[in-house]
């Protein structure tokens, strides 16, 4: 039975893109892509994540499945404790993502998850496309998000 208190995601939500790279001592990073759905009829915990990343790397490095557990916990953890309202009943697709041997830890991964549930709430109650979520002290911009960021024409 889906969840009394989640409001079901109506419409697919693609395009969310968090990137959460903090450079100090110890460093902290994290960046995804992720895009939401409705979840099928009949779906009990009203929440349902996929892990959809591609290999990367000069090897084909698959991302560590720690990292990909803690962005799933940090989006259900965000929904299920009243951080991102409206809490969604969805299907969570992590679609592609970046991460450093060193400097990226289930604890980045899981606020980055945080951070992205609250981006795709965001783009319910407001009714609108996302925008990327920077938390980050990273300039210039990542290679990848130029065009993400930046208006071309």
């Amino acid at each position: 039975m889906p969840s009394q208190s989640r409001t079901p995601l109506i419409r697919p939500v693609s395009g969310v893109y968090v990137r959460n790279v903090l450079q100090s001592c110890g460093g902290h990073f994290a960046v995804a892509w992720a895009e939401a759905e409705p979840l099928p009829a009949g779906t009990p915990d009203g929440f349902v994540f996929v892990a959809a990343v591609p290999p990367h790397g000069p090897r084909g490095e698959r991302m560590p499945g720690e990292l990909v557990a803690a962005f799933a916990d940090g989006v259900r953890s965000a929904w299920s404790e009243g951080t991102a309202t409206p809490p969604l009943e969805a299907l969570v697709r992590l679609v592609d993502a970046r991460w450093h041997g060193e400097d990226s830890t289930p604890r980045a991964f899981h606020t980055t998850g945080e951070m992205a549930a609250l981006e795709l709430s965001r783009c319910v109650a407001e009714d609108r496309p996302p925008r990327p979520v920077l938390h980050s002290r990273r300039e210039p911009f990542l290679p990848w998000e130029r065009d993400l960021i930046v208006p071309t024409g």
